[in-house]
């Protein structure tokens, strides 16, 4: 649980707010960045999401299209394409992709995707690209593996 205001929630015009329903009727609030977001504020809102998804899980048998996006994206540019990032430093990308993916949990595949201001440009590329071709989560048992195993490391 947070016991600070996140910075990021000091300026009004850094972020949208809405109150949700999941399909099965689950209230959420759910919080994106603005363009007019500062550095310090997306650093806030990463730090945040690092914090709750301490707190959260995804669910195996349901993962959403922008959950699937996310892990494809983290899969394919720290797994296979050049990054010039170290062991340490893909073990903390992977990390914070978790626990974003661990925030989209509650998220269903008619919304509006979470935009990608806390992302590095590539992923947020083709995390992009993974969604304008899937409108629905696919079927890819290797995706979602992957997208479990990553998440059981946030665990460990």
């Amino acid at each position: 649980m947070l016991n600070d205001k996140p910075y990021f929630l000091i300026n009004p015009k850094w972020y949208t707010y809405e109150e949700r329903l999941t399909a099965n009727g689950l209230p959420f609030q759910r919080f994106e960045l603005t363009n007019q977001a500062s550095p310090e504020a997306i650093a806030s809102f990463k730090e945040t999401m690092l914090q709750l998804s301490q707190e959260t899980t995804i669910d195996p048998e349901h993962l959403n299209r922008f959950q699937q996006a996310l892990g494809f994206a983290a899969k394919k540019h720290y797994l296979s394409e050049e990054h010039g990032l170290s062991s340490d430093d893909i073990k903390a990308e992977l990390s914070f992709i978790s626990a974003a993916i661990r925030s989209y949990q509650l998220l269903d595949d008619s919304l509006s995707a979470p935009n990608t201001l806390i992302f590095r440009k590539r992923i947020a590329t083709l995390y992009r690209q993974f969604l304008k071709q899937h409108p629905q989560s696919v079927v890819d048992e290797n995706l979602n593996h992957w997208i479990i195993q990553q998440d059981q490391q946030l665990n460990q």
